[in-house]
């Protein structure tokens, strides 16, 4: 894993056609992220390398296990919550947009 880059293979441009968004943009990597289970008082702070912003959603890639989780963020410079992992293939987890 490239620390802070994309996966081998991809661009910018490919994330966002594979997305079929032209708004995809690299997020500021320090951008606070929490997988969030059901109460926002138990969200879990994961430690991440890469965030990518879709319109209205997030993904951003674990260090620790190297899969992107989804999520959403309120306004731009706000935390992100994610929901869940969609394992560690970039381009199955833009599917789960």
């Amino acid at each position: 894993m490239n620390k802070g880059a994309l996966p081998d293979g991809w661009t910018i441009n490919e994330v966002g056609q594979r997305a079929q968004d032209s708004t995809v943009e690299l997020l500021d990597p320090s951008t606070p992220v929490f997988l969030n289970p059901t109460e926002p008082d138990q969200a879990v702070p994961l430690e991440v390398d890469l965030i990518i912003g879709f319109t209205g959603l997030c993904l951003a890639r674990c260090v620790e296990d190297g899969e992107w989780y989804m999520g959403h963020r309120g306004r731009p410079g706000e935390s992100i919550f994610c929901w869940s992992s969609y394992g560690a293939d970039l381009g199955t987890a833009i599917d789960g947009l």
